[in-house]
């Protein structure tokens, strides 16, 4: 079974075996606003398959510029700056997207760099590297397009500008052991940011810091599966209302809290069926409150509605770039509908997108099962 890089030491599974699980589709109340594709859209890669109605599309894989469509922006670059300023990804952990939407930022491990792809010069570029960054997995944006990264060997999280350049180091004395996951509270000033530690370390938390550097609140009453403790928490994100979701990923659930630090509810359970998970990794929300969770295990990402109710899944190991085999991290533009999720074998960002849906539609009670493929 493979292993996330945020953890050295291995981790207890009670499944090493990676299959898609049996989810259901049901109801999915959104609004889909009109995106501007710049590559040709794949109609015939969907979930639900027939007879249901599509609603997630695939649309293209991105793994270096020319995946970004034809520009003659990006070719002025590469003849000004060289052929080395285009690149390929490595092992992509975090992504995170401008506020515009036009640019997805890139945490990228296996290149130790933060890549940056661009939808408007359709290039992708090395935005800082190893040098400055370390080894960077989790990444966030601010309202103003400040560039969060958490350097998971240099126990810090570094703060970029839009030209890479440092403009500030957050968490050096709060004793971080293993910084993986980060989120931005732009309304409230608040940058948390999940610590893992290891499996011999105690303290598995997620420290809140002013956007300053501030250290402002520990959550996390130590290693454990009660309310309130973590074992093993990665990936963060939070809720137009800001509250913070945590990916509890050994303790196989989703932790609740609320913008004070007071821990609110938990839910999923280990397995294989709707609402249950065996690896949380990336999480994200769409415009409609909707919540999108990686599911590592089985290379699928499920949603669920604001009462955690499982709508559908998509995703699932195949070898086709269209479907997943490692899923990593997963960010969403709620304007548009568009949805990336980062794969960390045979490294790319899928694309996907929400189609055929309406505030008013309601999909019936119905098993999901792999997506169409055109075959």
């Amino acid at each position: 079974m493979h292993q996330s890089p945020v953890h050295p030491e291995p981790l207890p599974t009670a499944h090493p075996e990676r299959r898609a699980p049996n989810l259901s589709a049901l109801a999915l109340l959104l609004l889909l606003a009109s995106a501007c594709t710049t590559v040709p859209v794949r109609s015939d890669v969907a979930w639900p398959p027939p007879p249901e109605t599509a609603r997630v599309r695939f649309v293209n894989s991105i793994r270096q510029t020319a995946d970004l469509g034809p520009s003659r922006t990006s070719e002025l670059l590469r003849v000004v700056f060289g052929g080395d300023r285009d690149v390929t990804l490595g092992r992509p952990m975090g992504l995170a997207l401008s506020p515009d939407g036009q640019r997805l930022y890139i945490a990228d491990a296996g290149r130790g760099a933060v890549l940056v792809a661009d939808f408007e010069t359709k290039s992708l570029r090395e935005l800082a590297g190893g040098d400055v960054v370390g080894s960077p997995f989790g990444i966030a944006t601010d309202e103003k397009e400040a560039i969060y990264v958490a350097d998971s060997v240099g126990r810090r999280v570094l703060v970029l500008s839009r030209l890479g350049v440092v403009m500030r180091v957050i968490g050096q004395k709060a004793g971080l052991l293993r910084p993986s996951g980060v989120a931005v509270d732009s309304k409230r000033g608040l940058l948390y940011v999940s610590d893992p530690a290891s499996l011999k370390a105690e303290d598995h938390r997620v420290l809140v810091f002013t956007l300053d550097g501030d250290l402002v609140r520990v959550l996390g009453k130590g290693k454990g599966d009660g309310p309130g403790q973590f074992y093993f928490p990665v990936y963060l994100t939070l809720d137009a209302e800001g509250r913070l979701y945590v990916g509890d990923t050994m303790n196989f659930r989703l932790q609740v809290f609320g913008p004070d630090g007071s821990y609110l509810k938990s839910f999923g359970e280990h397995g294989d069926g709707p609402g249950m998970f065996a690896r949380i990794k990336g999480l994200a929300f769409d415009g409609f409150k909707n919540l999108y969770v990686v599911e590592g295990e089985h290379a699928v990402v499920q949603l669920f509605n604001k009462d955690f109710d499982p709508l559908m899944f998509f995703g699932g190991i195949a070898p086709k770039l269209e479907f997943l085999e490692l899923p990593s991290a997963i960010a969403i533009d709620q304007a548009s509908g568009r949805i990336y999720v980062a794969n960390e074998v045979n490294a790319r960002v899928n694309v996907y997108e929400l189609v055929n849906t309406k505030a008013e539609d309601s999909l019936p009670r119905a098993e999901a099962s792999p997506a169409t493929n055109g075959d």
